[in-house]
């Protein structure tokens, strides 16, 4: 029978003593470690800013914070029977594969926002519609399995609607373009319309008698204005048949160089057309711009008055000239 010595007792005692010291140190250091986490999602859970839900691996409600009752209106009880996996409104948004990547694949998801309304919900049927962001964190246990699932809510109700505020003042704003695009448009139509009419006035082209034509000219004559006379003109002419052309220069207070020029080349277009043009209304004034600018139309007989003019084809018709 052995014996043990007394000294030998006290050492295994006091190794076991310190074994055991060192093994409640690494405890609490672990726990330590352990706490930083749990204070860290203890402070989120009660902090009443975000909505957080817990979700078992089936998708159901095992526990909620109270900022969660406050978003939605409704309490943890009256979600018996409902699942995330399987709702409704969800699903018909197409984010149930998302939803799938969190509990089947273990992977932390952000689904785009949804207004989401539990009274449409089974069997919940009752609460308030929010705009939500949502994310879901999947909780893994030893083996790597999804035991639970941590969803957070964030109410964006407020930006949505400014959203939706900003939008429909935006098409307010179009709509309001769009009218006063169509106004102006309308009213550049009605312009243009109005500038033809003006123009097709400021050149009248009257058929005086058979052949005779007449051409009224009141105002400045300008290159543009000059253009359009000379295209009505001509084309009257060959239109008419027309062999004589009085232009009427009475209305014209004043001509300059240019108008000078556009009033020789009026002419000798008409002619070129087999139109003889005789200028009546000529002034003392446009008469000294024509020597001045040595464009004298000696060619071109020149008379007081209409009536003159209109006499003396009248006169070379009964001459049969």
């Amino acid at each position: 029978m052995e014996h043990t010595a007394p000294g030998q007792n006290v050492d295994e005692r006091t190794r076991t003593i310190e074994a055991l010291e060192r093994e409640n140190a690494e405890l609490r250091r672990r726990v330590a470690e352990l706490e930083v986490p749990a204070r860290r999602f203890q402070a989120l859970f009660d902090g009443g800013i975000v909505s957080v839900q817990i979700l078992d691996a089936a998708g159901r409600v095992v526990e909620v914070n109270r900022r969660w009752e406050q978003l939605w209106g409704v309490r943890l009880e009256d979600l018996a029977g409902w699942s995330v996996r399987t709702d409704s409104q969800l699903a018909a948004n197409g984010f149930l594969p998302l939803v799938e990547r969190a509990f089947a694949q273990g992977e932390a998801t952000a689904l785009p926002t949804l207004r989401f309304d539990p009274v449409k919900a089974e069997p919940v049927h009752k609460g308030i519609a929010r705009w939500v962001a949502t994310s879901l964190h999947p909780i893994k246990d030893a083996a790597g399995n999804v035991c639970e699932v941590f969803q957070i809510h964030v109410d964006v109700g407020e930006i949505k609607q400014s959203e939706d505020e900003l939008r429909l003042e935006t098409e307010r704003l179009e709509a309001a373009v769009a009218e006063r695009t169509a106004e102006l448009e309308e009213h550049l139509r009605m312009s243009k319309e109005q500038q033809r009419a003006i123009a097709a006035l400021s050149t009248p082209v009257l058929r005086l008698w058979k052949g005779i034509l007449a051409l009224p000219l009141i105002g400045r004559i300008d290159a543009d204005r000059a253009a359009r006379i000379l295209d009505v003109l001509l084309q009257s002419i060959v239109e008419m048949r027309a062999e004589h052309v009085i232009l009427d220069v009475t209305g014209v207070p004043f001509v300059d160089a240019e108008g000078a020029r556009h009033l020789r080349d009026t002419v000798r277009a008409a002619s070129l057309l087999g139109a003889q043009c005789i200028i009546v209304g000529v002034s003392s004034t446009m008469a000294q711009t024509l020597v001045d600018n040595d464009l004298g139309l000696e060619d071109v007989p020149t008379f007081a008055t209409l009536q003159d003019g209109l006499r003396r084809f009248m006169s070379r018709r009964s001459d049969g000239r």
